[in-house]
């Protein structure tokens, strides 16, 4: 009884642990891999013998780039069949390519060696020519090539057994190939990440992924890709025991590859869905449909003349025949397909032949060699690390010895199949622990699915009741969110446009004030001069009238400038001054700028000392730069005292040339420094000999040093002098 207790519990614990093996179906691993690697291959299909002679000719008839041009894609062409041409082609169009300066091909020229190198198992160098080929790829910005780089590197990855590291490249690949529109590299990537989950146990997140790749490929028109996707979810759901399910998706993956082989006659991928839907019928019991869809299997490796193909047939009809009760022919077909997977050395295709010759052979009466045969296919189970294939034999063993009432050698199986669950529970299959609880939640699921369709056809009912009411709910909230939207967004406007409005009207009365009050008070003085000099003119001797003729300049000069800056900054308000940078020499700009006041600076016998650096150019609108040099110059001259001086320096550092004008002025207090460049402000002060000021021109300094992307600041004591610093970006 306890026996019995103990094997119900092992099959309880096997059924649950069907959907956690990491480890996949091995026994058609092979073709499995080199089919998704011929899927997301680019090009159209060419009959390959035809492509090569075209290659060879043109690398014999071409010369310099061309020809290694087309000695790469003869390498590319040849690598699967002739290895050694193809890895010294590839390498001499390497060495002609390191000092040539064509990226491009050098890059490409990688990617080739990195094909071969992998055909070769080279895959400590396979990825180091991956690795080069991405980072050329990276500085040509060409995403597209990227994208297939990083999809072979992941597959080498894959292929190695670095499931994470693959994961990663090929999340990369998903990235970049979004990036560049190449939707047949980014199905190839979400096929490959589908896989991986799968080999782990994880099918949720590989369905998920193989129906990501779907998607791609039906965009790219790849239906190649989409066939091997619904061959990539049959076999899911194999594994998770709904060979219903499977059957669908091997039929649907049929039909396209159906298609496929008309236009290229190339029947692979007819014979491995044949294959799966053979295994699924068995599951289903449906013998005939079984034996087949196997046979139609074994007439394409045998026109092809597979070996490895034949024998996988030769192996599934074993299988039915067993499950039939024909144990002779069962060992008949098995010991064929054994023959030629001991040639091919394939262990992993070996352990299921001894299994089920065991098997048949235990039904057949030969029971000691029967017994020899399951323990050399745990053996052989145990070498390559098929951890579902070492569960599945030992309840094989634990049925058999079970039937033999051997107890002692139930329980000694049991705790063996007791062990490889553990390892698996604790991480023996090499899987993180993490993904663990992904793959128990599954179970958990599967396990449940019945209940839930139960419960789900009761909660559609409700939902469908409450959808219609939702659905309105929804809607009005989101009206009523696009509405106060709308009112916040003309609420904004509204502000954004009062701000400006009030800017413009503050401009507009300052410039009137200006005019109102500056302007009207130099302009009285000139009259005032003017009737003087009329009226007294046969009264006044040389002299006087000197005077008087030199106060009407100054006078005049000072309405000028006051005109000249006011209609500048008004143009500047409006946005009518046109921003034009040129390349200048900041040191001429200076001398420019000084020659229209030196004359006013010799009659205040103010000394100008101008020490600015040769070859400093900047990247400045030419008329703007001698606004703001005047400007500057000009307040130093008229608020420094007669006899004063006045220096000006350039230097350049971080991209920025800097002009610096020092006076021994009277300076500006704390107070009124911060006032100098704002618009609304009414500090102005006169000049060291009375001459007029309207505070504007700072204001335009600001103004065009911000237009031309720099900056200004002032350092200013009062009776202690001012410094203002320029900084203009260089040329």
């Amino acid at each position: 009884m306890v026996v019995c207790n103990n094997l119900c519990l092992v099959n309880k614990l096997m059924i649950n642990l069907k959907i956690m093996i990491r480890i996949p179906l091995l026994l058609f691993y092979l073709q499995f891999t080199v089919l998704l690697i011929f899927i997301v291959k680019t090009g159209e299909c060419e009959q390959v013998l035809t492509k090569t002679d075209s290659l060879r000719h043109e690398v014999n008839r071409k010369t310099g780039i061309e020809k290694v041009s087309a000695q790469l894609d003869l390498a590319l062409q040849l690598y699967e069949r002739e290895n050694a041409e193809a890895q010294q082609m590839a390498r001499s169009a390497l060495a002609a390519l390191r000092h040539s300066g064509n990226q491009a091909l050098l890059m490409k020229a990688y990617f080739v060696l990195g094909r071969i190198s992998q055909q070769l198992d080279n895959s400590t160098l396979s990825q180091s020519y991956y690795d080069s080929a991405v980072f050329i790829s990276e500085e040509l910005d060409d995403k597209s090539f990227q994208s297939e780089i990083l999809l072979q590197k992941g597959i080498s990855q894959h292929v190695q057994g670095n499931f994470l590291n693959a994961l990663q490249t090929f999340n990369e690949a998903i990235q970049v190939g979004r990036l560049a529109e190449n939707y047949r590299i980014v199905g190839g990537a979400y096929s490959m990440t589908g896989t991986i989950y799968r080999e782990n146990g994880l099918y949720d997140r590989a369905i998920e992924n193989i129906l990501e790749s779907r998607i791609f490929y039906e965009k790219a028109s790849f239906t190649e890709g989409y066939a091997w996707d619904a061959y990539l979810l049959g076999r899911i759901y194999a594994d998770l025991q709904l060979p219903g399910e499977a059957l669908k998706y091997f039929q649907s993956a049929l039909e396209d590859y159906t298609k496929l082989a008309a236009i290229d006659n190339n029947k692979n991928g007819l014979a491995i869905c044949y294959e799966q839907i053979a295994l699924v019928s068995i599951e289903l019991k449906r013998f005939d449909q079984a034996r087949e869809s196997n046979k139609l299997a074994r007439e394409i490796y045998l026109s092809s003349n597979s070996s490895y193909g034949i024998s996988n047939t030769e192996i599934i009809q074993g299988r039915i025949e067993f499950e039939t009760g024909s144990y002779e022919e069962a060992e008949n077909q098995l010991q064929n397909a054994l023959v030629k997977k001991l040639e091919m050395d394939d262990k992993l295709s070996q352990a299921s032949i001894y299994e089920y010759l065991g098997l048949s052979m235990i039904r057949l009466g030969n029971v000691q060699e029967g017994l020899n045969n399951l323990q050399h296919a745990i053996e052989l189970a145990l070498e390559v690390g098929q951890k579902k294939k070492q569960l599945d034999i030992y309840k094989r063993l634990i049925a058999v010895y079970t039937e033999l009432k051997k107890p002692d050698k139930v329980i000694f199986y049991q705790n063996k199949l007791i062990t490889v669950q553990n390892e698996l529970l604790t991480g023996g299959a090499n899987i993180r622990m993490e993904q663990l609880q992904d793959i128990y939640e599954i179970e958990v699921k599967n396990s449940q699915i019945l209940e839930l369709k139960k419960q789900n056809e009761i909660n559609e009912l409700t939902i469908k009741q409450n959808r219609i009411t939702n659905i309105f709910l929804i809607t009005g909230i989101l009206m009523a969110i696009l509405i106060s939207l709308i009112v916040y967004w003309f609420y904004r406007r509204t502000r954004q446009n009062n701000q400006k409005l009030y800017e413009a009207n503050a401009a507009k009365d300052r410039f009137f004030a200006i005019i109102a009050h500056d302007l009207r008070g130099p302009t009285n003085t000139l009259t005032s001069f003017v009737e003087h000099l009329y009226s007294e003119f046969d009264n006044l001797n040389k002299k006087d009238l000197k005077e008087l003729l030199q106060i009407l300049h100054i006078s005049s000069k000072n309405v000028s400038n006051l005109l000249e800056n006011l209609l500048v900054w008004a143009r500047s308000q409006t946005n009518k001054i046109v921003y034009s940078p040129e390349k200048l020499d900041m040191r001429n700009e200076i001398l420019k700028a000084y020659e229209g006041l030196e004359q006013t600076a010799k009659e205040k016998e103010i000394e100008v000392i101008l020490e600015p650096d040769s070859g400093i150019p900047v990247w400045a609108d030419k008329n703007m730069v001698q606004t703001i040099l005047r400007n500057v110059l000009s307040n130093s001259i008229k608020f420094t005292e007669r006899g004063g001086k006045i220096k000006t320096t350039t230097s350049s550092a971080h991209n920025f040339a800097t002009i610096e004008i020092k006076d021994t002025g009277i300076g500006i207090d704390a107070d009124n420094l911060s006032k100098v460049f704002d618009i609304d402000s009414k500090f102005r002060n006169r000049g060291t000999e009375n001459e007029m000021s309207t505070g504007l021109g700072l204001i335009l300094v600001k103004d065009f040093v911000d237009k031309n992307g720099g900056t200004v600041k002032i350092e200013s004591e009062s009776g202690k002098g001012t410094n203002v610093i320029i900084s203009l970006p260089l040329a």
